[in-house]
This record gives C-alpha cells, structure tokens and sequence, in this order.
C-alpha cells in the first residue's frame, strides 16, 4: 500500500490474510464446538448476468436513480463520489463531513481531493446525529455525504434542511440504493449531487453514475474506456453468468471455452497467474487500485456492456426478489439468540441491497460464514482517525453488523440454504456452546 491512502492497516493473520483499522471487540477463552463441516455454497455475492436479467416487467413499482434527466455515468460510485468533488471544486483547505459508519471508498475521494474528511456520529437507524453535527465545530465543510444504508431509504427533508441552513452541499450515497422514494421524492432527488453504483444491483462487472440535481451544474464527462476494457467488462460478466448456470444450454459451452482460455493465461502472462472474473467484495480494501492508493481513483467512463445493462435489465424482478429474499431472512433470524435484524420492517418503497443483521459476538462466526459461501460483506475497516463519540452508533456498526445476501439471482431455495448455515455457525459460536468461558469474554481465538 503506498503511503498516500492514509490507511492504517496492521497484521491479522486470522482474518483474510490483510489489515485494517478495526474496532475493539471481546474475544473467546475457548474454540466452540462447529457444526460438521459442509462443502461452501455455491452462490454469486452480487447479480450475474442470465437470461433471467430480461424476464418479467421492465418497469417497477419503485421510481430508479437511473431516470433522473440529469445523469452522468462513470466507472464506479467511488469515482462519481470523486467527480462530484471535483465538479463543487473541492480540494485543499476543504473539508467534507462523513459518516462513521461507511466503506474507505466513502473517504478515499475526499483524500484524494486533498480535502479533509470530518466523521459525524449516526443514530441506531442510521441517519446523521444532527444535534451532535449542529454542535460540531464545521469550518471549512463544504459537503456532507448521506448514506442510504442497505438500500433502506434514509429520511432526508430534515438533512436536506440542516445543509440548507449551513451552507452546506448535500451528497446523497445512493449507492446501496438504486430504487426508493422517501419523504414523497425518489432517492437521489434530495442531494445536490447524488452518486450510485451499479455493480450492487445489476449483472456487471462496472458502472457508478452522478446525478446532478441542477441545472446550472455541469460535470465534466468521463474519458472514454479503452476497446481492450469494453471487451472484458462484457466477457468477464457472461463468464460469471456461466459459471453460475444462468444461460440455459450455452452455460457448458461457454464454461469449456473459458476454461480453456484460463489455462493458457499462465503461459501468454509468463508464468504469471490467472485472472479471476470474480467481483471483489465492495466494501474491502482490496477492491480499490493499488491497495485503496487515493491518486489511482480512475475517471473513465462506465463501460458500454454496463450502461446497456443499466438501461435493458427489466427492474420488476430486480425490485420483487430482493423485497421477498429480505423477508425471508428477517423471518430466518427472529429466534436466534445473540442476533438480531437491524431493519425488520422493509416499508413499501425500498428495494434493499443487503439484509443488515446485528450479531452480537461477531469475531466468533463471520469468517466462518463467509467460508460457508454466504455472500456477506462487512464494513470492518475503518478510517484511521474516526473518533469515538458518545451516542454514536457507527463504530459499533462496523464490527457487529453483517450484510447479507439477498439480490436477485438468489433464489428462495438459495436463501434458504443461506439462512441455515447462518443460523447453525450462530448458534455454534454462541457463548453459551463455549464451556469455561468468563462472563463477557467472547469471540474466536
């Protein structure tokens, strides 16, 4: 990692083999007792294209980011949080308040920019601790980023007025929010700017876009991406369709011709490794060039397969199975003990990107999940220089609070097999299965 992202990360041989400012939390005395070991799930973490991506309606109940007038595509959210920055010109001297809760791709545009990142405390639902901002001492701040946190929509108008108030440009993060309505607009038509990502809820590779909700506003438009990316970004998301059995009769065929061509990488590379179509998990370090280094933000254009996608994928079955497999899930957990759903009750106009689950000993049992093969993401890296502010629920989060699968291409059989495994690795890791463990003295060792 080159000095420049302003990353602390330390080793932790136990936890994916790379580092992280992290939150404190207890530790287990004792390992517990495992259910037996099960081959891992064989399931996409996010959508994977599929002759599926054009069934159903192509309109949804639920309005879109992507229809707002005024849209710019760009490679990624991260790169349309950068783009919004520079549109404001924001930059040395500046700074812009972030939530303590969020993903390093939250902050690292801010670093870029040569701005200053300023942390603000959330409530237990998540939005902004406005009577704590209101007391904050804010020179310089020039924008505030708001999250819809899990593609639950956030209630802006008393936000929207605070920055209104201050002086301040509101960045709407609908990046886990493609489609909702809150407080009677769409999400992303509170912000001055709204960014969102289309990786979360769409079968490609790439793809953010930046919502300008201003006429008198223009951004400059991305470089255009190279043939040789266009092709890949194509290729490697019919690869992953394949590979996950979403093509009808081609899904043999294509799986025996990219195997082949995965064999021969080594020799074309010299003896260098073969690349994988997998997509990083997004709320990692590692799916940042060059190890989250903030100067290799790139400002390209999304790719063409990506932005074809956007606009063709029919959103009825995007918006409908992700709604059913979030009910599913909060029905799964309602009886485990030492877990608990974050947001039960999904609303009406909300089309989730993952199920929040808060867990109370998490160390013990989320790597075991996710070496289960449940699609789960955790924002346990957090950015050196986050404080810890009384009544502030973001620290907390970052550890205790997993997201869980629950888009599109998860059938109700694969949720089920989901929450199963969930439910026996957290009844396992639970203290109670840990014999001669001191009260309060929890997670794995």
């Amino acid at each position: 990692m080159t000095a420049s992202s302003g990353l602390v990360r330390s080793e932790d041989a136990r936890d994916r083999q790379r580092s992280f400012s992290r939150p404190t939390s207890h530790r287990y005395l004792l390992k517990p007792k495992l259910p037996a070991e099960e081959p891992p799930l064989q399931l996409p973490r996010l959508p994977v294209f599929g002759w599926n991506v054009f069934r159903g309606s192509k309109d949804s109940s639920l309005p879109c980011v992507l229809d707002h007038p005024n849209l710019v595509f760009t490679r990624s959210g991260r790169a349309a949080i950068t783009l919004a920055l520079t549109t404001m010109g924001i930059g040395r001297g500046d700074a812009v308040l972030v939530p303590t809760f969020h993903c390093p791709t939250m902050v690292s545009p801010i670093i870029a920019n040569a701005a200053k990142p300023i942390f603000f405390p959330i409530d237990g639902t998540g939005a902004p601790r406005l009577d704590i901002l209101s007391e904050m001492k804010l020179d310089n701040v020039r924008a505030m980023l708001v999250a819809h946190y899990f593609g639950i929509p956030q209630p802006m108008a008393l936000i929207r007025q605070f920055c209104d108030r201050m002086g301040i440009s509101l960045i709407e993060d609908c990046a886990h929010a493609m489609f909702g309505a809150v407080d009677g607009r769409p999400v992303g038509a509170w912000g001055d700017f709204a960014i969102a990502s289309l990786t979360k809820f769409f079968p490609v590779t790439d793809g953010g876009c930046l919502i300008v909700n201003s006429a008198a506003v223009t951004p400059r438009l991305p470089d255009r991406r190279p043939m040789g990316d266009e092709f890949r970004c194509a290729v490697n998301a019919i690869e992953l369709g394949a590979r996950h059995g979403k093509l009808g009769g081609l899904n043999v065929t294509l799986n025996a011709m990219f195997a082949a061509v995965n064999r021969l990488r080594p020799r074309v590379r010299s003896g260098g490794s073969s690349s994988s179509t997998e997509r990083p998990d997004p709320s990692s370090l590692e799916s940042l060039p060059g190890n989250s280094a903030p100067t290799a933000i790139n400002s390209t254009d999304a790719s063409v397969w990506a932005k074809w996608i956007a606009r063709t994928a029919h959103r009825d079955r995007i918006v409908a199975t992700r709604r059913r497999n979030y009910r599913h899930w909060a029905n799964a957990v309602a009886a485990i003990a030492g877990a608990k759903a974050m947001l039960p009750n999904l609303g009406d106009a909300a089309a989730p990107y993952v199920f929040p689950l808060w867990v109370e000993y998490p160390e013990a049992s989320y790597m075991r999940i996710r070496a289960a093969g449940v699609p789960i993401f955790r924002w346990d890296e957090v950015w050196p220089g986050t404080p810890a502010i009384d009544g502030d629920c973001g620290i907390k989060w970052a550890m205790h609070v997993f997201q869980l699968g629950c888009h599109q291409d998860l059938s109700a059989n694969d949720v089920s097999r989901m929450t199963h495994r969930v439910h026996d690795i957290l009844v396992a890791t639970s203290p109670q299965q840990c014999t001669g463990v001191a009260a309060g003295a929890v997670a794995i060792r």
